[in-house]
């Protein structure tokens, strides 16, 4: 009995040294690392996760649209129906003027506005909003080309000016774009009808545009009549510049 319990003694103590020399061996070959390891963490999945990182980045987008467009806070409803037009000269964007628009009414002119009203101002390359008004009504487009593609409205102005008489039709164009890229944009799209370049939102702003594009109708002798926001039809376009000129 006794003899039996030296040998299973011996027996233990074998298989403890041998247990003892695999973990030694396995220390050796795979030695762990001493550098605290990160947690593995499990992220919750979702089916709808794609579509609401889609609508932060559209939300992204709308902020950094409205961040940049001219208008200052007072509207973007159009200028004041049966008031009268904001007066402003600009460089046309075909022509050979640069420079900030002006934009002042009357003496004595606001601090930029312009150091003259907008009215006397007049020369080659000018879009001078009271000549266009002088005599006749005006259908005037806004359009610009930061955060929305609303520039082939003015092709659609264009060709509905061809179906009516006795009305003009001219653009003002807000953009940051250098003048030489300005006027090959207008050069590409093959602009005839008067564009007024805004360079500095000053126009946009008066007009309180904050659509694109936006429509002003206005009557002989600067009296506005109405607006109209969208990229509006090319036959709506036609009956209200028709509807200036009392033919509908």
């Amino acid at each position: 009995m006794i003899a039996t319990q030296a040998v299973n003694a011996d027996d233990r103590d074998r298989r403890r040294r041998r247990a003892g020399e695999l973990l030694a061996e396995r220390d050796r070959t795979h030695p762990e690392s001493d550098a605290p390891r990160r947690p593995q963490f499990e992220y919750p999945r979702s089916r709808w996760s794609w579509l609401v990182a889609i609508l932060f980045l559209v939300a992204l987008g709308v902020i950094f649209f409205t961040a940049t467009l001219p208008n200052r806070g007072r509207g973007v409803l159009g200028p004041e129906p049966a008031g009268p037009a904001p007066p402003f000269a600009a460089p046309e964007v075909r022509g050979p003027l640069s420079g900030d628009a002006n934009i002042c009414a009357r003496r004595p002119c606001a601090t930029g506005a312009g150091r003259v009203p907008a009215c006397a101002v007049r020369g080659r390359g000018i879009v001078n909003s009271c000549e266009l008004w002088r005599d006749r009504a005006v259908v005037l487009a806004f359009v610009f080309d930061r955060g929305a593609d609303c520039l082939s409205f003015v092709d659609r102005v264009q060709r509905a000016a061809a179906h009516v008489r006795g009305v003009r039709f001219a653009a003002v164009y807000f953009t940051r774009k250098r003048r030489a890229e300005a006027r090959a944009v207008a050069a590409a799209r093959r602009w005839r009808l008067p564009v007024a370049l805004d360079s500095d939102g000053a126009v946009t702003n008066a007009y309180r545009v904050g659509v694109c594009p936006t429509t002003v109708l206005i009557e002989r002798g600067g009296r506005v009549r109405r607006s109209l926001f969208g990229a509006a039809s090319e036959d709506t376009l036609v009956r209200a510049a028709e509807s200036l000129v009392g033919r509908r």
